[in-house]
């Protein structure tokens, strides 16, 4: 997993999007992309939303800031954006989120990326076991979700209940996992979504 910008790389990209070089956007995206998504889905929304909002961020980015100087940190901007692009999805949508799920990026890149590759791995190792653990039904919602990338719609059709039952499931499995698991392993699902590593994904389970 590699780390966010420095200073001083975050200045080079601010350059490149003063000058509209789309480079600018290339780096930003291979860099910050999954953490984005990962970060999003945090507020509850499905993996199809989150990749959607981060989607928008970055092209609203360049359509505003590109051969124009940026002042500030682009990190906080795109972390920022997606935020509130997530909270109003959630609001339109009339969903909840846990009360206690806005803690700072900072905070959140520092759990989901600083441990080492062996307690990462003992994480991805108490995800598995901790969504093993869920009853039948909760346990094929948030897989289908959350790795498969699915509807609730196709989750419903599939199981053969209705959306509503699939949206209950859903956020029942998320709160068991965030009261089994913790903060830090809770957030280290999103991004295993997220993730390159095969052994993060629904094939596995």
């Amino acid at each position: 997993m590699s780390r966010p910008m420095a200073g001083e790389q975050e200045k080079d990209i601010i350059r490149l999007l003063a000058k509209g070089d789309e480079e600018a956007m290339s780096i930003l995206f291979r860099r910050y992309h999954r953490l984005l998504c990962a970060y999003c889905m945090r507020y509850l929304v499905s993996r199809e939303d989150a990749e959607d909002i981060v989607q928008a961020v970055f092209i609203s980015l360049w359509q505003n800031w590109r051969e124009r100087k940026f002042s500030g940190s682009l990190e906080a901007y795109l972390f920022g954006a997606v935020s509130k692009a997530a909270f109003k999805t959630m609001r339109e949508a009339g969903k909840c989120y846990f009360k206690d799920i806005e803690v700072s990026c900072e905070s959140f890149l520092d759990e989901v990326l600083g441990e080492t590759a062996q307690r990462q791995e003992q994480i991805r190792t108490g995800l598995h076991a901790a969504i093993e653990q869920l009853p039948e039904h909760p346990r094929r919602v948030i897989t289908g979700i959350i790795f498969n990338g699915k509807s609730y719609k196709a989750v419903a059709d599939e199981m053969g209940i209705s959306v509503n039952t699939v949206k209950t499931h859903y956020i029942r499995a998320l709160q068991k996992l965030r009261q089994t698991l913790g903060a830090q392993k809770f957030y280290f699902l999103f991004f295993a979504v997220f993730s390159n590593d095969p052994t993060c994904r629904s094939g596995s389970y």
